[in-house]
């Protein structure tokens, strides 16, 4: 499969080129008042409560009245908009330190007014809009990628762009090649782009690195969800009512993509991008989603669980005094289902088998039997991983059982399956990422995106990507436990070395882990300013 990284190691370069997650305007809040930048004053001499018609009407000759004068009637929505890729958060006024966090494009955070219910922009290096102070902390400078407005043509056709709150956020798709049209295309515009890639519908084989990303892919289209966008009527597009140019660029073959919404436009079904772009449906190959999920643990449901990594693991019962073994004619247990097993019983050689007594009963009474050959055995942990105490969160992974189990000190509040890198075990003095190999160890928690496009390149002319992977959580740079929306393979080696897991259980690592990423913020960096990260145990 193909060598991911995210596109970043770096703190900044953690946001650089990705397509993220839009968590949508939440609404407009009421307004707080507000007041001129720390240590400027009006030079119109006017209260800074004043209607935004009164400072309209004098000429912005200070930072005071040039902030004030664009941006009054939008403070009184109580929010800052983002119009770049990403608009960052920083701890201080001064954006030549370390962001701790970002808001992503067409999306907005609420403003944080001081204890007398003003909000005052404060002044910094670097920053001559001002630094605007955002809840529920940091500051954001009103530079190119901000905007105290919301009704710029690509801010306001973003802000449209809302994602669902579910374990996926977005529909989506691989790739056959297919173009993105800043604008929708003619019949004939469309015929003479994509004459190259052959009838709709049909596509090239992946290459073998990428064969994996099949496995979810369908070939049927999907369903119709809304009507035309807006900004897409009279030949527009999201940055313009007349853009330059048809085609922003190819999603190569086996990338992958992520859509908002599916409509139809000259009897052809298209795919809204999360970035603005429109794509041919009968280009893709839309994903099934994955049901599976962990268990929540507490009262009756607890450890040690047994998880069934492949299909047909039989259940067994031992029946006479001679100890025969019947195994069941159902089909057995289903692949990523699981087994309470019996905490006190240890495997029993039994019939030529050695076999483990679970929890569960027989229509008769008696207990059914699983063989430990074809079952992932996941005790509690008899002791905390050093350096970590009985109030720590952490998440402990292990590499060849595939499984994951999240504690609150020493107390197991969750367990999974997921799917480390397809390399194996790391080995002493081998790059991990050459190798594809999970590193281990005891980490932290230092990024996590609500949504982050993963690609070993950066820039315009990467040749492979994967859109907006959902509750990416970093442990050390590039490797991250994500969603894979791609595979169900859990249990197995499928990465390139992040720790995949289901939609449904990401969503829920996410929320269980530190540091929070506050409402609004699609991003938040572990630190001082966020709290430190969550505990991150990998072993063998």
């Amino acid at each position: 499969m193909a060598r991911v990284r995210q596109t970043g190691v770096s703190l900044r370069g953690a946001f650089r080129g990705s397509i993220a997650l839009w968590l949508g305007v939440s609404g407009l809040f009421a307004a707080p008042s507000h007041a001129a930048p720390s240590g400027a004053a009006s030079s119109a001499g006017r209260a800074v409560g004043a209607s935004s018609g009164e400072v309209g009407a004098s000429s912005a000759v200070t930072l005071s009245d040039r902030i004030l004068s664009e941006g009054l009637t939008s403070l009184g929505r109580g929010r800052i908009f983002s119009k770049g890729y990403e608009t960052f958060i920083y701890a201080t006024p001064d954006k030549t330190k370390h962001q701790i966090g970002y808001v992503r494009v067409g999306h907005s955070v609420r403003l944080r007014p001081d204890a007398d219910g003003q909000v005052r922009p404060q002044r910094g290096p670097a920053c001559a809009g001002g630094y605007y102070p955002v809840m529920p902390r940091g500051f954001v400078c009103l530079d190119r990628s901000a905007t105290l407005s919301p009704e710029g043509r690509y801010t306001s056709a973003m802000s449209g762009l809302v994602p669902s709150t579910e374990p996926l956020p977005y529909g989506y798709a691989l790739s056959n090649g297919t173009p993105m049209y800043r604008r929708l295309p003619t019949r004939a515009e469309w015929e003479r782009e994509e004459r190259h890639l052959g009838a709709p519908g049909t596509h090239g084989p992946l290459s073998w690195g990428n064969k994996g990303h099949e496995v979810l892919a369908v070939k049927e289209l999907p369903q119709v969800t809304g009507e035309l966008p807006w900004f897409l009527d009279a030949g527009g597009a999201a940055g313009s009512a007349a853009p330059l140019g048809l085609v922003r660029r190819s999603i190569p073959l086996g990338s992958m993509l992520a859509y908002s919404r599916v409509f139809e436009h000259e009897g052809r079904r298209f795919l809204l991008s999360a970035d603005g772009t429109v794509v041919p449906a009968d280009r893709t190959r839309p994903f099934r989603e994955v049901s599976f999920e962990g268990v929540e643990l507490g009262g009756e449901r607890s450890l040690p669980l047994g998880w069934f990594r492949q299909e047909g693991a039989a259940r067994y019962r031992v029946s006479g005094s001679a100890g025969a073994l019947e195994a069941t004619r159902d089909g057995g247990f289903p692949r990523l289902g699981h087994v309470r097993l019996d905490p006190s019983a240890s495997a029993e050689p039994i019939g030529g088998r050695r076999l483990l007594r679970t929890l569960e009963r027989a229509p008769s009474g008696e207990p059914w039997w699983v063989d430990e050959a074809e079952v992932t055995r996941v005790d509690r942990r008899e002791k905390l991983p050093w350096g970590i105490t009985g109030a720590d969160k952490w998440i402990w992974i292990s590499l060849t059982r595939g499984t994951l189990v999240a504690y609150e000190g020493e107390r197991p509040v969750f367990a999974t399956l997921q799917s480390p890198g397809v390399g194996g075990v790391p080995v002493r003095g081998r790059d991990p990422v050459k190798h594809s190999t999970t590193p281990m160890g005891i980490y932290r928690v230092t990024y996590k995106h609500r949504a982050a496009t993963m690609s070993p390149e950066f820039g315009e002319d990467r040749s492979f990507w994967i859109a907006d992977v959902p509750y990416t959580q970093y442990f050390d740079a590039p490797f991250a436990i994500h969603v894979a929306y791609w595979h169900d393979r859990f249990g197995q080696g499928m990465s390139a070395g992040c720790v995949n897991v289901s939609p449904r259980d990401g969503k829920r690592l996410f929320e269980f882990t530190a540091p929070h990423v506050p409402e609004d913020w699609n991003g938040a960096l572990a630190g001082a300013a966020n709290g430190r990260g969550t505990f991150i145990v990998i072993e063998r």
